[in-house]
């Protein structure tokens, strides 16, 4: 089971950035959770949300696949030989 099956729409934040990406056309559409909420029932689970959306463009509707994004900051390389 992946975190799809874990979490559901009123687990996570809704500030918080999911990204969804269309598995045919690979156009990216990054919605807040909030969002998400206005289009579906809270209490699904993310792969419940993840099978009923569709690409919204003009002559795909694709199936889009969902990832979470993390404010992580990549940083430069801090250690070294001395």
């Amino acid at each position: 089971m992946s975190w799809k099956h874990k979490y559901q729409i009123a687990d996570l934040p809704p500030h918080q950035m999911v990204g969804l990406v269309c598995k045919t056309c690979n156009l990216s559409q990054p919605k807040t959770v909030a969002e998400l909420v206005a289009l579906t029932d809270p209490q699904y689970y993310m792969n419940e949300v993840e099978n009923a959306l569709v690409c919204r463009t003009w002559n795909c509707k694709g199936k889009l696949r969902m990832e979470l994004s993390h404010d992580i900051i990549v940083e430069g390389f801090q250690g070294g030989l001395t």
